[in-house]
């Protein structure tokens, strides 16, 4: 039977308000600091229902998918609300690290061949599976959790705040679920693991959660698509973007052997992983069973150009997940509950063209993923679970948003310009900054682009971008070898303004975070190659005038002037992390061989610099 709670996860009979000190909540300013501290660690801050800021760690200490506990981060969200760690109330974690145990007994089970092995192996249990986690994550660790609080007063003196610790995937659901205004919808939250499971299916109906099936690990998706990742000389939990990028140059020939000796599917949306020979931590260690090399050739060395083999494998591994996220919805489909929107989080969300795939099939009228569908969003998740319990109402709207770090004043731009550049660099009207921007992109130029508040999330989606003109097929070429330096498989995604999506791509609903895969229209593929797939599709980030619109406006005068308002979108950055500061967006782009940046109302050309 189906466990029906409230939207927010928790019992129904917890909802009643409490107290703090005997007084309302209404009436004491509550501070609530979300985390998650593992994997893409990040930090929250929420003031009462509000949420004040986020950011991932990695953003701060230039290390690409930092999993430390995000001492950083949280430094920065305190610094933005004006307030110290003695005014926080609650501390909210994305996981309950006492709960892991039994996902360890999985991997120890076939150890234990008798009652006394047994007792040794339960003995033994959390250690190892604190020394196995420590092996798969070298700086953060299991152990971390049992000593957050002693290592935050280490760094922040006191903490009076009440710790509390969240089911890993309800903290994703949660704060995916706030994206959209849906009264009634699906929600899946999967990835490599939580706490037992790895994939859970739920519905949520007048304000009402039933939870329709749980997958527990080792049975897992993200794992089946990150040996493989592994298995074709990608890093895993980095790289999984690259194999998705590389899958629509092959064909899925491999597709029917990976069903049948690999990862099978069974009745009612289950599924079942041959952890046998697709083994997740043999493969973090770069090992792999010899039936995988029988049924699909050696594994290809990081170095070495793809054959066509590993080509066709990517297509086959996307092919069969594709498959098995569709098998694993098939219970709530449009077709089967009447669920006409449906929610995706967890890491496994950051497949886009799977996500593309749902839409393009029907099962679904409507599909949202947040900004941060990973871990690092399981940071905002955490807080609200906690806000929830208390019985603090959250407010969506901003969270909605994903432009959630720093913003940095005018005053600290013009520092940074004028100790990098010749007199003479100008501070523009937004009027004027739009068009002179819009005409040097126009006649082919690269604008480096740093706007307002930082993004959450993996994506850059307007603030800290690197521009260009989508018409000019050689602009990848030209991207590749002065800025980004990366696969030439990989493509480039398009920002769009909301209302000229459908023009372009076939896709009939927003995608506010590029988290989407949808099929350029036949005749806009002309039109826009450089953000064009090899396969005819798009990784579509549309904009709107409310979302951002300094970037709106861009686009918009970008489409008058060439009737295509459309641009390519990539982060900026050159192999790290989004830049953050407006120093290192300087650096970066003395790095690049860029045209032209944009630091606020400053537009920079090289010849500006000193």
């Amino acid at each position: 039977m189906a466990r029906v709670t409230a939207a927010s996860g928790l019992p129904l009979t917890k909802q009643a308000k409490k107290s703090i000190l005997g007084k309302p909540l209404t009436e004491i300013a509550i501070y609530t600091l979300g985390l998650a501290t593992m994997d893409n660690s990040a930090a929250c801050l929420f003031h009462d229902g509000q949420l004040v800021a986020a950011i991932e760690n990695e953003r701060l200490t230039r290390v690409k998918n930092d999993d430390r506990i995000p001492i950083e981060a949280i430094r920065e969200c305190l610094e933005i609300a004006g307030i110290t760690m003695e005014d926080v109330t609650q501390i909210a974690v994305y996981w309950q690290p006492w709960r892991v145990t039994t996902r360890l007994r999985g991997v120890l089970g076939k150890m234990a061949t008798s009652s006394m092995a047994r007792q040794a192996v339960a003995a033994r249990t959390r250690a190892m599976f604190l020394r196995d986690r420590q092996a798969e994550h070298p700086s953060g660790r299991w152990s971390d959790l049992f000593q957050l609080r002693r290592v935050l007063r280490r760094e922040f003196g006191p903490v009076r705040a009440r710790l509390s610790f969240h089911d890993h995937h309800l903290t994703h659901q949660l704060y995916a679920e706030a994206m959209r205004d849906w009264d009634e919808f699906a929600s899946l939250a999967y990835d490599g693991g939580g706490e037992t499971a790895s994939s859970v299916v739920s519905t949520v109906r007048g304000g009402q959660r039933s939870e329709v099936s749980r997958h527990y690990w080792p049975n897992s998706l993200g794992h089946f698509y990150s040996v493989f990742t592994a298995y074709l000389g990608f890093r895993m939990l980095e790289g999984e973007y690259k194999m998705m990028g590389l899958a629509p140059l092959g064909e899925p020939v491999f597709a029917e052997a990976l069903q049948r000796e690999v990862l099978r599917l069974a009745p009612g949306g289950t599924y079942r992983l041959n952890t046998e020979i697709c083994d997740y931590h043999a493969a973090l260690r770069g090992q792999f069973h010899p039936r995988l090399e029988a049924l699909f050739g050696a594994p290809r060395g990081a170095d070495e150009e793809p054959l066509q083999r590993h080509i066709d494998l990517a297509a086959s591994v996307q092919h069969v997940f594709e498959l098995a996220q569709q098998h694993l919805l098939e219970p709530v489909s449009t077709a089967r509950s009447g669920l006409r929107h449906l929610v995706i989080s967890g890491g496994c969300a950051l497949n886009v063209t799977a996500n593309g795939r749902l839409l393009e099939k029907g099962m679904f009228e409507q599909i949202i993923i947040p900004p941060a569908p990973h871990d690092a969003g399981c940071a905002i998740g955490a807080a609200m679970a906690a806000l929830l319990r208390r019985g603090v109402s959250v407010d969506p709207r901003p969270l909605r948003s994903p432009y959630l770090g720093t913003e940095y004043s005018s005053t600290r731009l013009a520092e940074v310009v004028t100790a990098s550049c010749h007199e003479g660099v100008a501070l523009l009207g937004e009027a004027e900054l739009v068009e002179r921007v819009a005409q040097l992109l126009a006649e082919g130029k690269v604008v480096a682009w740093f706007q307002g508040r930082s993004e959450f999330g993996p994506r850059a989606l307007g603030n800290r971008s690197f521009l260009a003109d989508p018409r000019n097929e050689e602009i990848r070429e030209e991207l590749n070898a002065k800025i980004k330096k990366r696969e030439l498989f990989r493509p480039f995604a398009p920002s769009v303004i909301e209302e000229a999506a459908p023009d372009f791509f076939e896709i009939d609903q927003p995608s506010p975070y590029m988290n989407i895969v949808a099929r350029v229209r036949a005749a806009a593929q002309a039109q826009i190659p450089a953000v064009t797939h090899v396969d005819g599709t798009a990784r579509v980030h549309t904009v709107s005038a409310e979302a951002n619109p300094l970037y709106h406006a861009l686009i918009s005068r970008f489409g008058a002037l060439t009737g295509v308002p459309v641009l390519l979108n990539t982060s900026f950055n050159i192999q790290e992390p989004i830049v953050q500061t407006p120093e290192e967006a300087m650096a970066t782009f003395r790095a690049s061989g860029v045209d032209v940046l944009v630091l606020g109302r400053f537009l920079i050309l090289r010849e500006n610099l000193v």
